[in-house]
């Protein structure tokens, strides 16, 4: 329910940024430097939210990365593909394409380097850094730039509710819980919710996506729905809120530590029967598609099963990869019947399945049953599983972010369900929708959300204007 105007505002300020991270703080950034005054209210001790854990890739073109590469890419590249491959709103697919760019420039101002540039399903021209294990780095780095251009953050603030004028239905800030009780805060221009997601709230997640209520949740403890509850409480429409719930890792079912990359680097997926049940290649553009199906195998289960030279290419590949690998709860054999005996999964299901598939990566160099024919999208040649030392890991598919949430147009504004303004009420992030409809291209989502709160800081900011 919108809170009513208080008779006394505890606080004032230009903009109120609901969340200190991906998106939040770019937002954050821009409002300071356009020299109003930038609120960020975050809930935690701690910015970055789901940043500081990001562990796959940023994707931004037209890079000096890839000039150097000799790669040429484009915002116009970038936006045909999230339009004919995600099906992407268009005009939030061109304001993101057009964007993506700034939230590049700044991270390299602040001196972040990435490791290189990283070929991922779907696009169609290598565009991802590698950014495992710099989330916090990259976080930190948005942090010390908010601060020092002026932008104020607040720690331990959860904004609980909007504050509506009647008359004018415009947002006019937020009721807010502090450690003493609640205070009201009033934003003279704007307030932007960039609070993430709703993975943590399990009674969310059953209503917009039952069959993922048994997936392991990944992202930071804040991510509980609060900007989607207080969206929808002012009006908003949704947009993709029932591909929200989105499937992600394949996860040690004891560890959670991430498997992908052992199916990334030729390994296969199957369930207690010994069969497969996807194509592993991830050729829809990311391993959603493949874990939701895994999440539909008997008792939600599902087992990754490899071999050492997989694990030798990952370690090759990137050190830290690897590691979730190692950390895994794995069983080990020499043989396929004892690889199934000893991970309960069925002996002469698994062994007819490997044979199968073994035979045809031999005869054919491709996947007869799925139609696999590389490792990932379309990089490297499949190799066969029964070179011992052989592994399987129980796995359960793992939740890291949403996509889809508020309703939102090019500018970052929340809208109805008629398509109307929302007066004074921003978007940013995983909490709105309308880049993923169809499907989800990999290392959009972090890139996505810096971008999206740089443009709404940009939408508040041209208020004046």
């Amino acid at each position: 329910m919108i809170a009513e105007i208080p008779k006394k505002w505890d606080y004032e300020t230009d903009v109120l940024i609901v969340g200190g991270g991906t998106a939040g703080l770019p937002a954050a950034i821009v409002v300071a430097e356009a020299g109003l005054k930038a609120t960020v209210l975050e809930a935690r001790g701690v910015c970055g939210g789901s940043f500081s854990m990001v562990a796959g890739g940023l994707a931004i073109a037209g890079t000096e990365e890839q000039k150097e590469a000799g790669i040429e890419d484009s915002a116009d590249l970038l936006y045909e593909d999230m339009v004919n491959i995600c099906q992407s709103d268009p005009e939030v697919a061109r304001a993101f394409a057009d964007n993506q760019i700034k939230a590049y420039r700044i991270l390299k101002e602040e001196g972040i380097k990435w490791p290189g540039l990283n070929e991922n399903p779907g696009h169609s021209r290598i565009r991802s850094f590698i950014i495992s294990g710099l989330g916090k780095t990259m976080a930190q780095a948005l942090e010390n730039r908010a601060r020092r251009v002026g932008a104020e953050i607040l720690f331990r603030h959860r904004a609980k509710r909007l504050v509506r004028d009647p008359e004018t239905q415009r947002i006019l800030g937020l009721e807010v819980d502090v450690e003493n009780g609640e205070k009201y805060f009033k934003a003279k221009k704007a307030v932007i919710l960039a609070t993430g997601g709703f993975g943590r709230n399990p009674e969310m997640v059953a209503e917009y996506a039952p069959e993922m209520v048994k997936c392991i949740p990944m992202m930071p403890p804040s991510h509980i729905g609060d900007g989607l509850k207080m969206g929808l409480d002012a009006g908003a429409a949704t947009k993709d809120i029932g591909k929200a719930v989105a499937p992600a890792w394949p996860i040690c079912i004891e560890t959670h530590q991430n498997n992908v990359w052992a199916i990334n680097w030729g390994g296969i997926l199957v369930n207690v029967h010994g069969e497969r049940f996807h194509d592993e290649s991830q050729a829809e553009g990311f391993y959603g598609p493949m874990t939701g199906v895994g999440m539909k195998q008997p008792g939600g289960v599902y087992w990754a099963v490899f071999n050492e030279q997989i694990i030798n290419d990952i370690r090759a590949a990137n050190p830290i990869k690897v590691r979730s690998v190692e950390k895994s709860k794995k069983y080990q054999a020499d043989t396929i019947e004892e690889l199934a005996s000893s991970a309960g999964i069925d002996v002469e299901g698994l062994k007819k399945t490997v044979t199968k598939y073994d035979s045809d990566v031999e005869s054919k160099k491709y996947d007869t049953v799925f139609g696999r024919k590389y490792q990932c999208g379309v990089a490297r040649p499949l190799i066969k599983i029964t070179n011992p030392p052989l592994y399987a890991v129980k796995c359960v598919t793992a939740t890291t972010s949403m996509k889809g949430g508020l309703k939102i147009n090019g500018k970052c504004q929340v809208l109805t369900n008629y398509g109307e303004v929302i007066p004074g009420l921003y978007a940013a992030g995983e909490v709105s929708g309308g880049l993923h409809t169809r499907t989800y291209l990999l290392a959009i989502m972090t890139s996505s959300a810096l971008t999206l709160g740089i443009i709404a800081g940009q939408s508040v900011v041209n208020l004046e204007k």
